[in-house]
């Protein structure tokens, strides 16, 4: 962590971060610590070597190492970045295969390099892509969720930004990473209190139709809001504005 911004780095780049045990279990970890944190506001998901994560591990899966237990493991890791208070970003590069996907679209931000590949492939391993299917249908919609997830076809960069998934594609490659400091300054900049309750207000869209909810919920995230200190700075200095702009005239 380097205080408010965190770096989460896949790291097995032997194995272009391929997902075994020691993967998921080092997720479940980095993620509870990011949560407990009182500080980070933002979260960088990156990848080392040549691919940010082609998927879950093949070769243990073919050894039969990846039981449920695996699977209930990885999931729970998922949705705790998935729940971070604070904003995260994927910056893709290389392969971004099944597993990697998953990881990147829980993020609420991807950047891609031009040299990005993304897919999707769990049902040619004869598997279902955890919640994968359902996220990304929340994401894209159902019809160009199903011809991801059934066909399990590599696309692009390109392609994914057309379907929504990438917020920005970075090129070349090799800006990846400033194009990604440049994105999380921007965040840091930003009401933190403001972001937070933001992303969560997006977040439950997808799990409550009650819209007294809803309301019950924007009260308090817009009292808590008025209240903040961001807030108070941001008026603070539109007041010292308003006022030499005045002096000026």
């Amino acid at each position: 962590m380097e205080g408010p911004l965190a770096r989460l780095r896949l790291n097995r780049p032997e194995a272009l971060n391929a997902a075994n045990w020691a993967w998921v279990n080092d997720l479940v970890t980095a993620t509870s610590a990011l949560a407990s944190s009182a500080e980070v506001r933002v979260v960088i998901v990156s990848g080392e070597g040549r691919a940010f994560c082609s998927g879950l591990d093949v070769k243990e899966l073919a050894r039969g190492s990846l039981s449920t237990d695996w699977f209930a493991v990885w999931e729970s890791g998922v949705t705790a970045l998935a729940n971070l208070d604070a904003i995260t970003i994927a910056a893709v590069h290389g392969y971004c295969l099944g597993g990697g996907l998953q990881v990147a679209i829980v993020c609420d931000l991807l950047l891609a390099a031009d040299d990005a590949v993304f897919s999707i492939p769990a049902v040619r391993e004869g598997l279902v892509a955890g919640l994968g299917p359902m996220r990304l249908a929340r994401l894209i919609g159902v019809a160009p969720a199903k011809r991801l997830c059934l066909l399990g076809r590599p696309f692009s960069a390109a392609e994914a930004a057309v379907l929504g998934l990438v917020a920005e594609i970075v090129s070349p490659a090799n800006q990846l990473e400033r194009g990604t400091l440049v994105l999380a300054q921007e965040l840091l900049e930003i009401p933190f209190t403001a972001l937070r309750h933001t992303k969560r207000q997006i977040a439950h869209a997808f799990n409550s139709d009650s819209d007294d909810v809803f309301l019950q919920e924007l009260v308090a995230a817009e009292d808590d809001c008025l209240r903040s200190p961001e807030h108070a700075a941001v008026m603070a200095a539109y007041r010292a504005a308003q006022s030499a702009r005045a002096a000026d005239a």
